[in-house]
Protein backbone atom coordinates (compact mmCIF):
# COMPACT_ATOMS: atom_id res chain seq x y z
CA UNK A 1 0.00 0.00 0.00
CA UNK A 2 1.58 3.27 -0.75
CA UNK A 3 1.86 5.88 1.88
CA UNK A 4 -0.50 8.61 0.18
CA UNK A 5 -3.28 5.97 -0.26
CA UNK A 6 -2.35 4.67 3.28
CA UNK A 7 -3.13 8.48 4.33
CA UNK A 8 -5.90 9.04 2.57
CA UNK A 9 -7.47 5.73 4.06
CA UNK A 10 -6.55 6.80 7.87
CA UNK A 11 -7.78 10.44 7.23
CA UNK A 12 -10.97 9.02 5.80
CA UNK A 13 -11.54 6.51 8.67
CA UNK A 14 -11.32 8.96 11.49
CA UNK A 15 -14.46 9.69 10.30
CA UNK A 16 -15.98 6.57 10.99
CA UNK A 17 -17.90 5.01 14.20
CA UNK A 18 -19.78 2.41 14.77
CA UNK A 19 -22.89 4.28 13.38
CA UNK A 20 -21.52 4.32 9.89
CA UNK A 21 -22.05 -0.08 9.68
CA UNK A 22 -25.21 -0.04 12.02
CA UNK A 23 -26.64 -3.76 12.31
CA UNK A 24 -23.73 -5.23 11.22
CA UNK A 25 -20.56 -7.19 12.76
CA UNK A 26 -18.23 -4.40 11.25
CA UNK A 27 -20.01 -1.88 13.28
CA UNK A 28 -18.19 -3.42 16.39
CA UNK A 29 -14.82 -3.42 13.65
CA UNK A 30 -15.10 0.14 11.84
CA UNK A 31 -11.23 0.71 12.02
CA UNK A 32 -9.55 -3.23 11.31
CA UNK A 33 -9.89 -2.93 7.55
CA UNK A 34 -9.13 1.17 7.15
CA UNK A 35 -6.46 1.61 10.10
CA UNK A 36 -5.30 -1.50 11.29
CA UNK A 37 -4.60 -3.73 9.17
CA UNK A 38 -3.35 -1.11 5.68
CA UNK A 39 -0.93 0.06 9.04
CA UNK A 40 0.53 -4.15 8.92
CA UNK A 41 0.42 -3.98 5.41
CA UNK A 42 2.85 -1.42 4.99
CA UNK A 43 5.15 -2.58 7.82
CA UNK A 44 5.43 -5.63 5.82
CA UNK A 45 6.56 -3.71 2.81
CA UNK A 46 8.60 -1.98 4.96
CA UNK A 47 10.52 -4.83 5.99
CA UNK A 48 13.80 -5.62 4.26
CA UNK A 49 13.58 -8.98 2.23
CA UNK A 50 17.63 -9.24 3.46
CA UNK A 51 15.92 -8.95 7.29
CA UNK A 52 13.22 -11.75 7.02
CA UNK A 53 15.54 -13.89 9.33
CA UNK A 54 15.70 -11.37 11.86
CA UNK A 55 14.75 -12.04 15.46
CA UNK A 56 15.94 -9.92 18.30
CA UNK A 57 16.17 -13.61 20.66
CA UNK A 58 16.89 -16.69 19.35
CA UNK A 59 13.72 -18.04 20.83
CA UNK A 60 11.26 -15.66 19.05
CA UNK A 61 9.49 -15.37 15.79
CA UNK A 62 11.55 -13.99 12.71
CA UNK A 63 10.34 -11.04 11.55
CA UNK A 64 9.04 -13.15 8.68
CA UNK A 65 7.41 -15.70 10.93
CA UNK A 66 5.20 -12.89 13.02
CA UNK A 67 3.98 -12.34 9.87
CA UNK A 68 3.57 -15.62 8.82
CA UNK A 69 1.67 -16.55 11.95
CA UNK A 70 -0.52 -13.45 11.75
CA UNK A 71 -2.30 -15.09 8.47
CA UNK A 72 -1.74 -18.77 9.76
CA UNK A 73 -4.04 -17.72 12.92
CA UNK A 74 -6.64 -16.05 11.04
CA UNK A 75 -6.85 -19.11 8.50
CA UNK A 76 -7.26 -21.33 11.63
CA UNK A 77 -10.00 -19.09 13.23
CA UNK A 78 -12.08 -18.30 10.30
CA UNK A 79 -11.65 -20.97 7.75
CA UNK A 80 -11.13 -24.18 10.00
CA UNK A 81 -12.95 -23.06 13.01
CA UNK A 82 -15.95 -20.85 12.20
CA UNK A 83 -16.34 -21.90 8.68
CA UNK A 84 -15.76 -25.63 8.99
CA UNK A 85 -13.58 -25.57 6.10
CA UNK A 86 -10.36 -27.52 6.62
CA UNK A 87 -8.44 -28.47 9.43
CA UNK A 88 -5.89 -26.55 11.31
CA UNK A 89 -2.46 -26.20 10.00
CA UNK A 90 0.45 -24.94 12.07
CA UNK A 91 2.87 -22.87 9.66
CA UNK A 92 5.19 -21.95 12.39
CA UNK A 93 6.07 -24.77 15.14
CA UNK A 94 8.75 -25.07 17.34
CA UNK A 95 12.22 -26.18 16.15
CA UNK A 96 13.32 -29.76 17.72
CA UNK A 97 16.01 -27.27 20.39
CA UNK A 98 14.26 -24.90 22.10
CA UNK A 99 17.10 -22.72 22.14
CA UNK A 100 16.21 -22.47 18.54
CA UNK A 101 13.14 -20.54 18.31
CA UNK A 102 11.02 -21.49 15.82
CA UNK A 103 11.05 -23.07 12.60
CA UNK A 104 8.58 -22.39 9.14
CA UNK A 105 6.62 -25.14 7.74
CA UNK A 106 5.02 -23.13 4.98
CA UNK A 107 6.57 -21.39 2.05
CA UNK A 108 5.58 -17.93 1.52
CA UNK A 109 9.26 -16.95 0.28
CA UNK A 110 9.05 -13.07 -0.93
CA UNK A 111 7.16 -9.93 0.45
CA UNK A 112 4.27 -11.10 -2.41
CA UNK A 113 4.27 -14.29 -0.96
CA UNK A 114 2.81 -13.17 2.56
CA UNK A 115 0.97 -10.17 1.27
CA UNK A 116 -0.92 -12.81 -0.71
CA UNK A 117 -1.48 -15.18 2.55
CA UNK A 118 -2.75 -11.67 4.63
CA UNK A 119 -5.07 -10.74 1.88
CA UNK A 120 -6.79 -14.54 1.18
CA UNK A 121 -6.90 -15.26 4.77
CA UNK A 122 -8.56 -11.90 6.12
CA UNK A 123 -11.08 -12.16 3.24
CA UNK A 124 -13.01 -14.53 5.29
CA UNK A 125 -13.03 -12.61 8.22
CA UNK A 126 -14.12 -9.66 5.86
CA UNK A 127 -17.41 -12.05 4.60
CA UNK A 128 -18.30 -11.99 8.43
CA UNK A 129 -17.85 -8.33 8.87
CA UNK A 130 -20.55 -7.40 6.19
CA UNK A 131 -23.19 -9.70 8.35
CA UNK A 132 -25.88 -8.48 10.58
CA UNK A 133 -25.12 -7.75 14.02
CA UNK A 134 -26.66 -10.71 15.59
CA UNK A 135 -24.29 -13.57 13.98
CA UNK A 136 -21.75 -12.31 17.23
CA UNK A 137 -23.35 -14.46 19.35
CA UNK A 138 -23.01 -17.33 16.82
CA UNK A 139 -21.71 -20.19 19.00
CA UNK A 140 -18.73 -22.33 17.70
CA UNK A 141 -17.61 -25.64 19.10
CA UNK A 142 -14.13 -26.51 18.37
CA UNK A 143 -12.26 -29.87 19.54
CA UNK A 144 -8.56 -29.08 19.04
CA UNK A 145 -6.94 -32.68 18.46
CA UNK A 146 -5.35 -33.90 21.93
CA UNK A 147 -7.39 -31.38 24.28
CA UNK A 148 -11.33 -30.84 25.71
CA UNK A 149 -13.89 -29.34 23.61
CA UNK A 150 -13.83 -25.66 23.60
CA UNK A 151 -17.01 -22.85 22.92
CA UNK A 152 -16.53 -19.75 21.43
CA UNK A 153 -18.97 -17.16 20.27
CA UNK A 154 -17.98 -15.30 17.05
CA UNK A 155 -17.76 -12.26 18.40
CA UNK A 156 -14.81 -13.71 21.12
CA UNK A 157 -13.02 -15.09 17.60
CA UNK A 158 -13.36 -11.66 15.78
CA UNK A 159 -11.78 -10.21 19.33
CA UNK A 160 -9.34 -12.37 19.38
CA UNK A 161 -7.92 -12.00 15.94
CA UNK A 162 -8.43 -8.55 15.52
CA UNK A 163 -5.93 -8.11 19.45
CA UNK A 164 -3.52 -10.73 17.48
CA UNK A 165 -3.25 -9.07 14.37
CA UNK A 166 -2.46 -5.65 16.56
CA UNK A 167 0.12 -7.43 18.78
CA UNK A 168 2.03 -8.99 15.91
CA UNK A 169 2.00 -5.37 13.91
CA UNK A 170 3.43 -3.89 17.06
CA UNK A 171 6.26 -6.77 17.41
CA UNK A 172 6.99 -6.33 13.70
CA UNK A 173 7.16 -2.35 13.81
CA UNK A 174 9.60 -3.00 17.30
CA UNK A 175 11.73 -5.29 15.14
CA UNK A 176 12.00 -2.77 12.03
CA UNK A 177 12.99 -0.04 14.87
CA UNK A 178 15.68 -2.67 16.24
CA UNK A 179 16.84 -2.69 12.06
CA UNK A 180 17.16 0.97 11.63
CA UNK A 181 13.90 0.66 9.41
CA UNK A 182 11.54 3.90 10.74
CA UNK A 183 8.02 1.61 11.02
CA UNK A 184 4.65 3.28 9.28
CA UNK A 185 3.19 5.89 11.45
CA UNK A 186 0.34 4.41 13.77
Amino acid sequence: MHNAEALALRAAARKLSATDFQGTVRAYYPYWDTQYRPMLLQAVEALPASQFQFKPHPALLTAHQTILHIAEAERAWMHCIVNRAGEVEEWVVPHEDPSRGLVTTYDAPDHAALLRELDQWHRLTQAWLDKPDSELTRVIDYQPPGLDPRTYTLHWILDHLQEHEIHHRAQLNLYLRTMGVDPPSI
